[in-house]
């Protein structure tokens, strides 16, 4: 995977700019470009609404009209509703995935691309469910790659695999729930360059018996000094939060039987990952234990561990900030596909909040800072959205 050079990309307006118009007409008086970009800085600001973007922008009018005209001034509410709810949601995830592509820095070993969904809890009306968008997430630097919505009469099964087939993966890791541990995306994956693991629970039931079986007579009986020299034993201990988690991994790479009796393609191992949760003030456990499949060649009890819990982030680093941050389960916006629109919106405004390293603050506490004052706003958008 690698970024294009700064000098390939396009600015954010400029991307804006390729969104092709939906609108016909004599009456158009606002600049799809300037409509789609003021709706982003707003919500970089702080605006949860399309009343929020349209006063935020009367309010910074003035200062707006540095970067672009506004011949008719500040689109009224029902305007942002409109092209929100009606603009092409393909050309505005193209733009999304041009733009982060400027964002991916460097080259690492080996990268985590988590895939997830999400519902936009509030965003139903009677013609259509609630929109869910199924999300690709280089874990390794937090990064939205890309995403798809699911259709009304669909399902993430369906979405998975399109999503698979517009992203880069080469030397790769893709790490996936247990919805979608399937034999055909195991192949897509594969034949993208990369790598598979895939948690095995009761919606592949004979492989779950299989693996428990296995595990439990020819693994866990192993003194865990021996499996350890052999790479195939590993334990991290955290504290926090009022608890203790212990984590100890357990690899087991000779299964050409399963192999024979499953048919995974590129299988190339088994962990098993037995989780126990200590409460420090009751002393209470709890314990768990989660099986996987993996295609890497050459894995290790440690290294295992490193890669599953980097998918985690897609749920504590993405799906929560879109909740905790930009407030996304409260977002009531029901008319088109306008929940898509400005979730791959807040998702760009997070992308620029994340890559910008000249105040050390939160998430939120940024997005605070650009809400009280335009320069930071301004600073934290100029680099990717108007060109330095």
């Amino acid at each position: 995977m690698m970024a294009m050079s700064k000098a390939e990309t396009k600015t954010l307006m400029a991307l804006l700019a390729e969104v092709p118009e939906h609108r016909k007409g004599n009456a158009i008086k606002y600049s799809l470009r300037d409509v789609l970009f003021l709706g982003i800085f707003a919500i970089l600001c702080g605006a949860e609404t399309y009343t929020g973007m349209s006063t935020f922008s009367e309010l910074h009018k003035e200062e707006l009209q540095r970067y672009m005209e506004l011949p008719h001034g500040i689109p009224s509410h029902d305007v942002f509703g409109d092209i929100f709810s009606r603009v092409d949601k393909e050309a505005v995830s193209k733009c999304f995935q041009v733009f982060v592509d400027a964002i991916v820095q460097g080259e690492e070993e080996e990268y985590v691309v988590a895939l997830d969904g999400k519902t936009v809890r509030r965003s139903a009306n009677g013609e259509h469910k609630a929109s869910h968008i199924e999300t690709a997430y280089l874990c390794d630097q937090e990064i939205v790659l890309g995403q798809i919505d699911i259709e009304d009469k669909s399902n993430e099964l369906t979405a998975i695999p399109k999503l698979l087939e517009i992203l880069a993966l080469t030397n790769c890791t893709v790490t996936i729930d247990a919805m979608g541990t399937h034999r055909e995306f195991a192949q897509q994956i594969l034949g993208k360059g990369a790598n598979y693991i895939f948690p095995v629970k009761e919606n592949q039931p004979k492989l779950l018996e299989d693996i428990k079986l296995y595990a439990e007579e020819d693994v866990l009986p192993v003194d865990k000094g021996t499996l350890k020299a052999e790479n195939r034993y590993a334990k991290t201990v955290d504290k926090g939060h009022g608890r203790i988690d212990q984590r100890e991994c357990y690899l087991f790479d000779e299964v050409d039987w399963l192999g024979d009796d499953h048919k995974w393609p590129g299988l190339a191992g088994v962990a098993l990952i037995v989780s126990t949760r200590t409460m420090l003030g009751t002393g209470e456990s709890s314990c768990e234990r989660r099986y996987y499949i993996y295609s890497h060649g050459e894995m290790n009890a440690k290294r295992f561990l490193t890669l599953q819990r980097k998918h985690w982030k897609i749920e504590n680093n993405l799906h929560w900030s879109l909740d905790c941050s930009f407030h996304e389960d409260d977002m009531h916006v029901r008319m088109g596909h306008a929940a898509v629109i400005i979730n791959m919106l807040r998702k760009l405004c997070m992308q620029m909040l994340k890559a910008d390293t000249s105040v050390k603050d939160s998430l939120q506490g940024k997005r605070q800072r650009c809400a009280w004052s335009f320069e930071y706003a301004m600073k934290v958008v100029q680099q990717w959205a108007l060109g330095s």
